[in-house]
C-alpha cells in the first residue's frame, strides 16, 4: 500500500473517530435533556393526577352533599349511580338493587314520561320536567327534573344525568295557600267593612263594601288616590300618623274621618289603617278598614241629648219632691197641732167615739209625715258627691242593732262575718237598716229570730236576712219592691222602704228576691257586686 494510500486511511479513520465523538457527545447531550424532560413531565403527570385527584374528591363531595336528588343512568334507564339525597327520596341503594328510571314513573304520567325522554335525547337536555313518581318507601312523590345528555368523544349518546327535586309538599302548600287566598278573597269581598289596599296613598285594591258605601265602581277607585276621596282638612290632620308609620315607628294607627262619596255627600267612618312591610321593614302596602259610623254618631248626639235631658228632668224632679215635701210638711205640722189642741180643749165636751175620731187623724197626719220622709229618702239614693270607700259591714250592721229598737223578745243574730264592701256608707246603712227593721217590724212570733249572713259567689257576695216572723204570700213578692206598696195599714208602714232597698242594690249592680213561707218566716235575699 503506497504511503499516500495510508495517509487517506488515517485521514479517514481520524474522521470516523472525530464523527464518533462528536455523535457520542451529541448523543450524550440528547440523553441528558431527554432524562430531564422525563424528569419534568414526571413531576407534571404527579402534579396533575394530584389536581385530578383533588377535583375528583371536591366533585365527590359536591355530589354526596347536594341537596337535590342526583341520577346517572345509561340510555337504556338503567341507574349507574345516585347520591344520597337520592337513595333518600326513591329509597334505593343501587349496590344491593337493580334500577330502571322506567319503573319509577307513575303509570299516568308514562305517555307523558316517554315524549320527554324523547325530548332530552332529541334536544340534548330539557328543564321543568314535573311528573309523580313511585318510591319504594315513600309512596307517590311529584318531582320536578332538569337533565341532560352525556355523550361519547364521537357525540353519540350513552347517557343522562338528571337533577331531581321533591316538591310534593311545597305543591301541597301552594295548593293550601291557593285555598286560603280564596278564602280570604271571598271573606274580603263579602265584608260588611269597607277594605282598601294603598300604596303610598295610591289605591290599589278595594272590596264590594268599600265601592258600595262612596258609590264608585271598582275601576273608578284605582284611578283614585287618598287624598281625592278625603276632605282637605282631615286628610292633612292623619298625615302625620301616616308619616310615623313610614319611618317605622308605628304599624298601625285609628282615626276617624269623613269621606267625600261620589254623589257630592261625605260620610263618617272609622279607619283602621295597619302596614304591610316587606323582610327589610320598608312598607311595601298599607291596609285600610273603613266602618262607617254616620248613624253610630247620630245616635251618640241623641244619646247624649237625652242623657242632659234626663239629668236635668231628675234634677227638677228632685228638686220638685223637695219643694213639694217641704210645702206639704208646714199644713201637716199646723193640722197635727190644730188636732191636739181641739182634742185637749175640748177634752170634756167629747164622747169617746169623737176621741178615737181624733185619735185617727192624729196618726194619718203622722202616717202622712213618714210618707213625705220615705219620698225624700227615696229620691235623694242616687245623688251623692262621696267616692266609695272601704265599708266594713260588720261595724255597720252592729251600729244599726244598737241604734234600732229591739223588741226583748227578738234575737238578732249574725252568722258569719260580713265583708269589706266598697260603697257609700249611708247608702249601705239604709240597705241593712230596712230589711232589718221590716224583720222587726213584721215578726209574730213569741222568740224572734233574724239571722243576717253572706257568702262569697266570685264577682259577688251574696247576703240574705231572714226572720222566723208571718211570712209574705208570694203574689207579694215583686211588688212589695214598688214605692208606696205595703201589705198592712200601720203607722209606720209608709211602702217606701224595700223600694230604697231595691233601688240600692239596683247601684251597686246587684240583684234581690224573697223566699218566703206563710206563717214559717221570710228570707231576703240580695247581692252586691265586687
Amino acid at each position: 500500500m503506497s504511503n499516500e494510500n495510508v495517509d487517506i486511511l488515517k485521514r479517514a479513520l481520524q474522521r470516523e473517530k472525530a464523527a464518533r465523538k462528536q455523535a457520542e457527545n451529541i448523543l450524550e447531550e440528547k440523553s441528558l435533556e431527554l432524562y430531564q424532560i422525563t424528569k419534568e413531565l414526571q413531576k407534571t403527570n404527579e402534579k396533575l393526577m394530584y389536581l385530578v385527584g383533588k377535583k375528583e374528591s371536591e366533585l365527590q363531595g359536591v355530589f354526596d352533599n347536594l341537596v337535590d336528588a342526583y341520577v346517572l343512568m345509561d340510555i337504556s334507564g338503567n341507574v349507574l349511580e345516585m347520591n344520597h339525597s337520592a337513595n333518600q327520596l326513591f329509597g334505593y341503594d343501587i349496590i344491593d338493587d337493580k334500577l330502571n328510571v322506567i319503573n319509577l314513573i307513575y303509570k299516568e304520567d308514562y305517555q307523558y314520561a316517554m315524549n320527554s325522554f324523547q325530548k332530552l335525547v332529541t334536544k340534548g337536555f330539557f328543564s321543568d320536567y314535573q311528573a309523580r313518581v313511585y318510591t319504594k318507601n315513600n309512596g307517590v312523590r311529584t318531582v320536578h327534573i332538569n337533565a341532560s345528555i352525556i355523550k361519547d368523544k364521537n357525540k353519540k349518546p350513552i347517557g343522562a344525568q338528571g337533577i331531581v327535586r321533591d316538591i310534593t309538599e311545597e305543591l301541597l302548600q301552594k295548593q293550601i295557600f291557593e285555598e286560603q287566598k280564596k278564602q280570604l278573597s271571598v271573606i274580603v269581598d263579602n265584608s260588611s267593612l269597607g277594605i282598601a289596599l294603598t300604596q303610598f296613598g295610591k289605591i290599589i285594591q278595594t272590596n264590594k263594601a268599600f265601592q258600595n258605601l262612596l258609590g264608585y265602581t271598582a275601576e273608578e277607585l284605582i284611578k283614585q288616590e287618598v287624598k281625592d276621596i278625603s276632605l282637605k282638612d282631615e286628610y292633612a290632620a292623619s298625615a302625620d300618623s301616616m308619616k310615623r308609620m313610614n319611618h317605622g315607628e308605628i304599624d298601625s294607627f285609628t282615626v276617624n274621618k269623613r269621606y267625600l262619596k261620589k254623589d257630592g255627600n261625605t260620610l263618617w267612618a272609622k279607619t283602621n289603617v295597619a302596614a304591610v312591610r316587606n323582610h327589610n321593614g320598608d312598607i311595601k302596602y298599607q291596609v285600610a278598614l273603613i266602618e262607617d259610623i254616620t248613624e253610630q254618631l247620630e245616635f251618640e248626639k241623641q244619646r247624649n241629648r237625652l242623657v242632659k235631658n234626663l239629668e236635668k228632668s231628675n234634677q227638677e224632679l228632685n228638686d220638685y219632691a223637695h219643694i213639694v215635701s217641704h210645702d206639704l210638711k208646714s199644713p201637716l205640722r199646723s193640722m197635727n197641732a190644730l188636732i191636739s189642741w181641739l182634742k185637749e180643749d175640748y177634752q170634756e165636751e167629747l164622747d169617746e167615739n169623737a176621741q178615737k175620731s181624733f185619735d185617727m187623724l192624729l196618726k194619718k197626719v203622722d202616717k202622712m209625715d213618714h210618707l213625705i220622709d220615705g219620698i225624700l229618702k227615696y229620691s235623694s239614693i242616687d245623688k251623692t258627691d262621696q267616692p266609695n270607700k272601704n265599708i266594713d259591714l260588720d261595724e255597720v250592721v252592729s251600729d244599726i242593732i244598737d241604734v234600732i229598737h229591739i223588741p226583748d223578745h227578738i234575737t238578732i243574730k249574725l252568722t258569719t262575718t260580713l265583708p269589706v264592701v266598697q260603697g257609700d256608707k249611708f247608702r249601705l246603712q239604709q240597705l241593712f237598716q230596712n230589711l232589718i227593721s221590716n224583720a222587726v217590724k213584721y215578726n209574730d212570733k213569741e222568740k224572734g229570730i233574724i239571722k243576717v249572713s253572706c257568702k262569697d259567689i266570685k264577682t259577688y257576695w251574696e247576703f240574705s236576712v231572714s226572720d222566723n216572723g208571718q211570712g209574705i204570700p208570694s203574689k207579694y213578692h215583686d211588688k212589695v219592691f214598688q214605692i208606696f206598696q205595703t201589705l198592712d195599714d200601720k203607722k209606720e208602714s209608709t211602702g217606701v222602704g224595700l223600694s230604697i232597698v231595691k233601688k240600692i242594690i239596683d247601684l251597686y249592680e246587684g240583684k234581690i228576691w224573697i223566699e218566703s213561707e206563710e206563717g214559717i218566716g221570710t228570707t231576703f235575699h240580695f247581692t252586691l257586686k265586687k
